[in-house]
């Protein structure tokens, strides 16, 4: 008897036991590592609009910021897009590698948990940074050239250093759908050579005669390109996802959180 009213506990509990599981909200770490690829020839692989923005979604979530309105109560505050503190850091030499390259620059590096949501209640992520850019020339002076053998050898001036400095925004979305999979949803405009005032510094003087009067004395602003990176990825947790982009490259790792001692900030 006490057998056979234990199998029928289990059988009533398992129905209820089932629906509390499909019910229950996952949690996941998510870290990228947005960087810039400094290869010339990669950006000029393209045609690119100079005039690319991108419309801001009704209702978005700024990480380190408080929800945006009510929070569903399924949710637990303290780890519904919270950002990570560093030591909780999975990328660390992915993003080493980087910084020692010569080849890449690294925008954006953060972590943060939330949960896994679906299409029809996740909220985008607002990415944004700005950056000032520093860049030098250098010109060599050219040596006359000379076929005397008795002339004795010129001694050229130091190369002529030139630094110029712009400013540079990256700017955009990101939208993360759990279903069967993760799906991360990318739409990023980075934008360089921006000026560092609103004022344009620069003035030039057309000096071809058939330029038309109002053309002359012309302010114009510094060279202004912008990159659009527009992807989806489909990811499966604990494993690191690389998406490419002749300007722009992000690593992204998803983790499943299930309350190991991490603090968030």
């Amino acid at each position: 008897m006490k057998r056979i009213f234990f199998t029928l506990v289990l059988l009533v509990a398992t129905p209820f036991s089932t629906s509390s599981l499909a019910n229950e909200v996952r949690y996941y770490d998510f870290e990228i590592i947005i960087f810039e690829s400094l290869d010339e020839e990669s950006k000029i692989s393209e045609a690119w609009k100079n005039d690319v923005s991108i419309e801001p979604p009704e209702t978005f979530v700024t990480l380190g910021k408080p929800y945006p309105g009510p929070m569903p109560k399924e949710y637990m505050p303290k780890h519904t897009f919270k950002l990570l503190p560093g030591n909780a850091y999975r990328l660390t030499e992915d993003a080493k590698l980087l910084k020692e390259s010569e080849k890449y620059r690294i925008l954006l590096h953060t972590a943060w948990r939330q949960p896994g949501m679906t299409a029809e209640t996740t909220l985008p992520i607002h990415l944004h940074k700005e950056y000032i850019v520093t860049q030098k020339t250098e010109e060599t002076p050219v040596a006359t050239a000379t076929t005397d053998p008795d002339m004795p050898a010129i001694n050229l001036p130091a190369p002529d250093v030139t630094v110029t400095k712009s400013k540079a925004i990256l700017d955009g979305y990101l939208k993360i759908v759990l279903s069967r999979y993760l799906h991360a949803n990318f739409n990023l405009v980075y934008k360089t050579g921006l000026p560092l005032t609103s004022e344009p510094k620069v003035t030039i003087v057309n000096t071809n005669e058939d330029a038309e009067a109002e053309d002359l004395g012309k302010p114009i602003e510094p060279y202004i390109a912008s990159y659009q990176l527009q992807q989806t990825r489909k990811m499966r947790s604990k494993e690191v996802h690389y998406i490419d982009h002749p300007t722009l490259g992000i690593v992204m790792l998803a983790w499943p959180y299930k309350g190991e001692d991490v603090k968030s900030n």
